[in-house]
């Protein structure tokens, strides 16, 4: 993972990927959330940004359950590359 809050997972096909992270201009320390956003890799081998499709607030909790379902079902933690 890297240093700025952001958590990257990428399918096991390596052509999707989710990016986990706090709003951090918006972050009320009252309410725990995460924005979840999906996309695809781009590029024949992944070299330029992924086109980012969708992008969900969810409760920090729900967020950690995405997490491990998605790990389990063979997802693979990534760091940004992009």
């Amino acid at each position: 993972m890297n240093s700025n809050n952001d958590f990257w997972l990428i399918d096991s096909n390596f052509v999707g990927v989710m990016r986990f992270f706090k709003d951090k201009e918006h972050y009320d320390k009252s309410i725990a959330y995460m924005f979840i956003e999906e996309g695809i890799i781009m590029g024949v081998h992944g070299e330029n940004p992924p086109l980012m499709k969708t992008r969900k607030k969810i409760d920090i909790e729900d967020a950690r359950l995405l997490w491990q379902k998605l790990l389990n079902e063979g997802w693979q933690k990534t760091s940004k590359k992009w």
